[in-house]
């Protein structure tokens, strides 16, 4: 199956790639033009067939693919005039050059209507998880609220709302919901700039079916240990299913440290056997890193719950650093501690640099809304948390310590400690700590790092230990999937017209956002990516692949478009300025826009092949 939908992928790319050279093959032959060459692919031809006086062949190089015909270049005079397109008017040239585009697009729109009439299934617009401090979050979104239209857009999948969302440019965005029960609210989320992916995000994930979910095993670890295989669907966790309440507390017991057992259906022979099976974590046949356990302390406020009216009152904003609450050294990194007091609310917090005193009248229900409606993230100031029983709690670490050396190594970043952590072979570390004041200062900033002050330094040993490894067990859960079916040929016909216009829109939309920096240049994939993606959609089915054939095609379209030397659209320029001046521009001009258009798409392919690379890795 694995290799039938990966040949099903290639075969999908080179019907796009023949489509496209099959318009200009067209329009040539329209125009009375000498098709000399009809090639899938670049560089020396494996073989092929001659027909019509036109070579037709499969090249080396399986990327993209060329139509020659005579008198492309101005100053070949091989053929005849009549036969040549050098001779052929602008018009008739333009209509040459627009082939493929052409092609790509009619493609488009025959195939999304046939989809649609036959019924494709697509990621449902439901909310299955909300990440705290996300925008979502802020906007009071739950799981299982539906997200039915985004601005004055309705919705049909997840994927339409994760693009349209990037494509906001940040900006303040109505989203109407719909609950479970059926009612229907509209809230106004600002989207957050996600740095590692290069795009704006409402920090939601996608409901989940309810099916039990398949396994992947890492190689000697305590799943492999204990007899678990990838591709076993998993049917209990310590006697719960994996499903709906139950997938946190499952997911929280994979991940733990303790041993636990688990139901699983597995492939025998010609059928399948349950099986309960016991994992210990840690019965790993290779040995986890050094570790001493310790985390970056939550401190910054990540954003909080719209309506919340004490936090606003406050005067709290995004990015502040927490310092102390009610005289005390924040370093639990837990808002809890905000409950526990009484009277009114003193916050001490780094905001732009200086210290700020929040001072506002307090009740306990304000104090305990706070503790719920404000989320917190880590920074990079080094102060930590040493988790439980573990080798820096043991020698006397303490949350909101901040390690400044280690064996006279200064730790400037959490990857310095990791490092040095990981460098020590089991040797003993001399560790330089300094920790918060206890409580009654003035000013909590140390004028010399403009952060928290800290007391005297003191020195703790350490013998950093391997970490226990995990189970070793990544659960794969089936998003929750609704078929998308016209009721009719002409409600399809409709329907893929409009899917087609939108998808064109979002092209140009994400285009300009990489301009202005909107859409992180990261999101750019190549050839590697469409086969990932090809192949993931040739096995969810041929109606989504053929829905991602007519995408890509559109894709294909556009890209071709751009008024960049080489491409079509580079051409069209060309006839356009031809049109404008009277005569065509020098050869001198246009060869050497040839060479700039061609080095900066090679640099282009270059780019997108590293960012494929780098997803992969």
């Amino acid at each position: 199956m694995e290799y039938g939908s990966i040949l099903l992928a290639a075969v999908g790319i080179g019907l796009l790639i023949f489509i496209h050279e099959l318009g200009h093959f067209l329009m040539a032959r329209m125009a009375g033009v000498r098709v000399e060459v009809f090639s899938l692919g670049f560089g020396p031809r494996l073989f092929g067939w001659v027909w019509r006086g036109t070579d037709f062949r499969l090249s080396l190089v399986p990327f993209g693919g060329f139509v020659m015909v005579a008198g492309q270049d101005p100053s070949d005079r091989r053929y005849p005039a009549r036969e040549s397109l050098y001779a052929k008017t602008v018009a008739q040239r333009a209509l040459f050059w627009s082939g493929g585009v052409l092609m790509n697009l009619l493609f488009a729109l025959i195939a999304f209507p046939l989809v649609f009439r036959a019924g494709v299934d697509f990621q449902a617009p439901v909310v299955g998880g909300v990440v705290a401090g996300g925008a979502a979050w802020e906007a009071g979104l739950q799981p299982g609220d539906r997200v039915v239209s985004i601005g004055d857009k309705s919705l049909y999948s997840f994927e339409n709302l994760f693009v349209e969302v990037a494509l906001t440019g940040g900006r303040a965005t109505a989203l109407r919901l719909r609950n479970p029960a059926g009612e229907e609210r509209v809230v106004t989320v600002l989207p957050q700039w996600n740095a590692a992916g290069g795009r704006y995000e409402l920090g939601i994930v996608g409901a989940m079916a309810a099916t039990m979910p398949t396994v992947e095993i890492k190689p000697d670890s305590a799943a492999a240990v204990a007899g678990l295989r990838s591709g076993d669907v998993l049917l209990a966790v310590e006697g719960k299913p994996p499903l709906g309440d139950g997938v946190e507390p499952a997911l929280t017991i994979l991940s733990g440290e303790q041993p636990f057992s688990v139901l699983v259906r597995q492939v025998e022979g010609e059928g399948t056997i349950e099986r309960t099976l016991r994992v210990v974590p840690g019965m790993s046949t290779t040995p986890g890193p050094l570790r001493i356990g310790v985390t970056l302390m939550p401190r910054v406020v990540a954003g909080w719950r719209q309506g919340a009216a004490f936090v606003e009152r406050l005067g709290l904003r995004r990015g502040d650093v927490l310092l102390a609450i009610d005289g005390l050294a924040f370093t639990s990194g837990k808002l809890s501690m905000v409950s526990e007091g009484s009277g009114p609310l003193r916050l001490h917090v780094l905001r732009d640099g200086a210290e700020m005193l929040l001072l506002q009248p307090a009740s306990a229900a304000e104090r305990i809304a706070l503790a719920t409606d404000v989320a917190l993230r880590a920074d990079d100031s080094l102060l930590l948390m040493p988790e439980p029983d573990l080798v820096a709690a043991q020698a006397g670490l303490r949350a909101g310590d901040r390690i400044e050396s280690v064996n006279g190594r200064t730790i400037s970043t959490f990857e310095d400690l990791r490092e040095v952590v990981e460098d020590s072979a089991g040797k003993t570390l001399a560790v330089v700590v300094r920790r918060a004041k206890s409580g009654g200062s003035s000013s909590w900033i140390d004028p010399m790092t403009n952060d928290l002050a800290l007391a005297d330094r003191s020195e703790l040993t350490l013998v950093a230990r391997a970490a226990q490894m995990p189970a070793g067990i990544t659960p794969h859960f089936r998003a929750l999937t609704e078929e998308v079916r016209a009721e009719s040929f002409g409600a399809a016909l409709r329907l893929g017209t409009a899917v087609s216009f939108d998808l064109i829109k979002q092209l140009y939309v994400t285009m300009k956002r990489m301009v202005t920096g909107d859409v992180g240049t990261k999101n750019l994939g190549g050839i590697i990516r469409i086969s990932q993606v090809s192949y993931q959609a040739a096995q969810r089915g041929p109606s989504w692949f053929v829905y991602l054939m007519a995408m890509l095609s559109l894709n294909l379209a556009f890209v071709n478009l751009l008024p960049i030397p080489v491409l079509d659209g580079g051409h069209l320029l060309f006839l356009l300025i031809e049109k404008v001046k009277g005569s065509p521009v020098s050869s001198r001009v246009f060869g050497y826009s040839q060479v700039v258009g061609l080095v900066f798409v090679l640099m282009l392919v270059l780019f997108v092949t590293y960012n494929d690379i780098l997803q992969l890795l």
